[in-house]
């Protein structure tokens, strides 16, 4: 369990919800100027799991990259738990207001 979705903190099951995480990321900069983004995890906390190859990795960093403007360049990391990858995708930024696909 990774605890509880926030201001600053989402989950999302799988990369197939990439559209709404990029637009949960650019709503959290605007209210707090920090956010991060789970894929691999439910909405209660549970780890789902996510692969995380190369190609997923790169995919999700040009959505943000392509989608979240003003530009804001996050972090992105493959971290393990309970056996399982799980991708962060955490930002910050002080240029908002940020919007998702326009």
């Amino acid at each position: 369990m990774l605890g509880r979705e926030n201001e600053e903190t989402e989950f999302k099951k799988t990369v197939s919800e990439l559209r709404e995480g990029v637009i949960s990321l650019s709503s959290m900069l605007n209210k707090s100027g920090h956010g991060i983004v789970y894929f691999g995890v439910k909405n209660d906390g549970s780890v789902f799991g996510q692969p995380a190859g190369e190609n997923t990795t790169t995919k999700i960093a040009n959505e943000f990259k392509n989608r979240l403007k003003p530009a804001a360049y996050p972090k992105i990391s493959v971290i393990r738990a309970d056996g399982k990858s799980i991708i962060s995708v955490e930002a910050y930024g002080e240029e908002s207001p940020y919007s998702a696909y326009g």
